[in-house]
């Protein structure tokens, strides 16, 4: 019996044109390279033993939890060390049921396919929210999101680590539940173990373990993510600035002070691309708005809203102005009218599926580059970027730059978003392959190394990957799961 046939015993599996053309490439810069097979199984067992399957007969495995990608990540590897097929993609996008929303501790029980737009709808149907990286696409997964360390722009210790308790098929098939998911009593109304202790069993962190990305060590199969209410009241604050520089002590005090959720800058490219839909638009509203902007959104949830709003809008109008006399906080954007209304809706939402993706509404492609830093730090990487963007040939006017705060300031998050066109591809690689290794250089962390990134950032750490191929062994000793990576 062919390895097909056998999947066929066990789930929906196909081998068409087509259908491997779905997984043959993405938004990103990674080669094209269509799989063997799809298939496409309905539940965690189906998962677990198409894994088996695979294992059995030497067939490597690749998870796509999202209907939509962009660095990579779901194209195929060839195997660079051992004679093997391309294998399969494994295609969980249909997964897609949110078992449960707990409104009394806020979590939702969620399959990997779970979709932006389908978790953002369920709960505000229910006068939730659920925090949620900048504008994601709606049909990006949440779990996946959260798994390959998207950050949240709401920069609260708290909302660090999103998800709970998750279910898991390691790299030969075995089923696995994490942290207090992982309780043969889980499920049961009032019991403690609904799944939201990251940590476990036992003194073994499998969120951090599994962070990373789907499907290196196992695959993620569902998971538990945190929501909260939809504040009763909301306010939006902007401190504009020429230079980058000249927000970030602003922003990080306020940040400190715990003042606010979501909190965020951004540069005049990057805010363009948030609020119009069409390439010329966009550059018309570029030049009308500040060079970056630092935006903070201040709320009050369930209790008291009116006291919470209060004590923060006091804050901001005698601490903050007294420390900070040359920062003026706007209640109003110039060049933005009426954004202080629409931008708290906005970030609880992903970015409209009618709609072309913000990120391609200019030139039609983006290539991001994401790295961790200090604020303080983050500005220096101009010098670096820009420079290397008008070598290439890019307008560095035409780049976008987003700083976003982690956990109450202790770090940041920096993208910059480079626009193209199909024509300037190989312009768009050279630029890349440029710019990673001078920000790696310059002491830029990439937590998040895709294709082009990994190579860099293993080579200057031997023993780690090492031990960290080690790990991947012992999860799954085939190598079979996103042959060819040891994190993304």
């Amino acid at each position: 019996m062919s390895v097909i046939d056998k999947l066929k015993e066990i789930t929906s599996v196909s081998d068409s044109a087509a259908d491997r053309a779905k997984f043959e490439k993405d938004f990103s810069l990674v080669p094209p390279q269509a799989p063997d097979m799809v298939a496409t199984p309905k539940n965690r067992d189906e998962v677990a033993e198409v894994v088996i399957v695979a294992n059995d007969n030497n067939i490597p495995v690749v998870p796509a939890s999202s209907k939509v990608h962009f660095n990579g990540g779901t194209v195929p590897r060839p195997s660079t060390l051992m004679p093997r097929p391309v294998g399969m993609v494994m295609d969980l996008s249909g997964m897609d049921s949110i078992d449960l929303i707990d409104e009394e501790n806020c979590w939702g029980h969620l399959e990997c396919g779970v979709t932006w737009e389908q978790y953002a709808s369920a709960l505000k149907e229910k006068g939730y929210r659920t925090t949620m990286p900048l504008l994601p696409h709606a049909e990006r997964s949440v779990l996946i999101d959260w798994l390959e360390r998207e950050q949240a722009t709401a920069p609260l210790f708290e909302y660090s680590e999103q998800i709970g308790g998750m279910w898991v098929v390691w790299g030969k098939g075995e089923k696995f539940a994490t942290g207090s998911a992982s309780s043969n009593t889980f499920g049961q109304p009032g019991n403690y173990a609904m799944g939201v202790n990251p940590q476990g069993p036992g003194t073994v962190d499998f969120w951090r373990l599994l962070q990373g990305a789907q499907g290196t060590l196992g695959v993620v199969t569902k998971g538990v993510v945190k929501f909260e209410r939809i504040p009763k009241i909301e306010k939006t604050f902007f401190l504009a600035a020429d230079e980058l520089e000249d927000l970030i002590d602003p922003t990080y005090e306020i940040l400190h002070r715990r003042i606010g959720y979501e909190c965020f800058i951004v540069n005049n490219m990057t805010l363009a691309s948030m609020l119009a839909s069409k390439g010329d638009e966009i550059i018309a509203l570029r030049d009308k708005l500040p060079a970056y902007t630092m935006l903070l959104v201040i709320g009050g949830l369930l209790r008291k809203p009116e006291m919470m709003i209060d004590y923060q809008e006091k804050y901001l109008n005698t601490t903050f102005k007294a420390n900070n006399p040359d920062s003026e906080l706007l209640t109003s954007l110039d060049g933005a009218p009426g954004l202080e209304e629409k931008l708290p809706e906005m970030l609880r939402n992903p970015w409209p599926k009618d709609k072309t993706y913000w990120k391609h509404a200019l030139k039609g492609n983006c290539q991001e580059i994401v790295f961790m830093t200090t604020g303080e730090k983050s500005v220096s990487f101009n010098d670096i970027v820009m420079p290397l963007a008008q070598a290439n040939g890019f307008d560095p006017k035409e780049v976008g730059h987003y700083i976003q705060p982690v956990e109450g300031g202790r770090a940041c998050q920096v993208t910059y978003s480079f626009y193209y066109a199909d024509a300037d591809a190989d312009r768009m690689k050279a630029l890349y392959n440029a710019a990673v290794p001078a920000i790696w250089n310059a002491g830029g962390f990439f937590n998040r190394p895709y294709e082009g990134i990994a190579q860099v950032v293993y080579a200057d750490a031997p023993d780690y990957v090492k031990y960290l191929m080690k790990v991947k062994q012992l999860f799954d000793p085939n190598m079979i799961l996103s042959q060819g990576k040891l994190c993304f």
